[in-house]
């Protein structure tokens, strides 16, 4: 692997943890989406609550996934990437 030229070695951002907090994100979100909108009784309404659920966790997933794509890019660049327990 290549070494930039400064000399300053920026750490590699990581898996776990950001997917960790992701799951938990897509959690709360689908979560909340239904505790709101789960006391109905009526079919469509209930499968518009689920579909809104399931497209809520899915935003919330690629969005995560761009920002850990970012974070990437910037580490291949060699610049430095952002060193907190869950980024």
């Amino acid at each position: 692997m290549a070494e930039d030229s400064s000399g300053t070695n920026t750490p590699s951002p990581g898996f776990v943890l950001p997917g960790l907090r992701c799951g938990v994100e897509m959690a709360l979100v689908g979560t909340i989406v239904l505790l709101i909108g789960l006391p109905t009784e009526e079919p469509i309404r209930l499968g518009i609550v689920f579909l809104s659920a399931l497209l809520a966790m899915t935003v919330v997933l690629f969005w995560a996934v761009g920002r850990h794509m970012r974070r990437w890019i910037r580490y291949a660049q060699g610049k430095p990437t952002r060193t907190t327990p869950f980024d």
